[in-house]
């Protein structure tokens, strides 16, 4: 495994092994090789076999058993893929990226009219000074 990237083994660990899980080389239900097995495939220690195994546990594509091993869950997750594709229009691409961010403004300007309205509510100023107004709103 010894890539120097500077990338965490046990997350490049859990790469290669979430790619197996996800492209089928251990369907649902099966057992991942054993902790000395993935050892000596990868050249690292337990720990990091270890921490490999706990970063797909959290994405709930593996379980543990105690005394048995690791298996790979029966419902698997949906999973968006690790690497999206480049945009073949990097212009569209700009495009929806700029949308987004505006789509996020807005929401961020309702959150805190929103949070404006509840400190006037109480009776309490709003202690966050400038408001960030939604398009076609009025920053209040």
């Amino acid at each position: 495994m010894a890539d120097w990237s500077g990338r965490p083994a046990y997350l490049q660990v859990a790469d290669d092994l979430r790619t197996g899980i996800l492209k089928g080389r251990f369907p649902p239900g099966s057992q991942l090789p054993s902790y000395g097995v993935l050892m000596k495939r990868y050249g690292v220690s337990i720990t990091v076999v270890r921490s490999a195994v706990r970063e797909l546990k959290t994405e709930s594509l593996v379980r543990t058993h105690q005394g048995k091993g690791v298996f790979v869950s029966d419902q698997l997750p949906a999973m968006r893929h690790a690497e999206p594709e480049p945009p073949a229009d990097t212009a569209a691409h700009l495009e929806k990226l700029e949308s987004d961010l505006a789509a996020l403004r807005e929401t961020v300007a309702l959150l805190q009219a929103q949070l404006i309205n509840l400190y006037h509510s109480t009776g309490q100023p709003y202690p966050y000074g400038e408001t960030v107004a939604a398009p076609g709103r009025q920053a209040g």
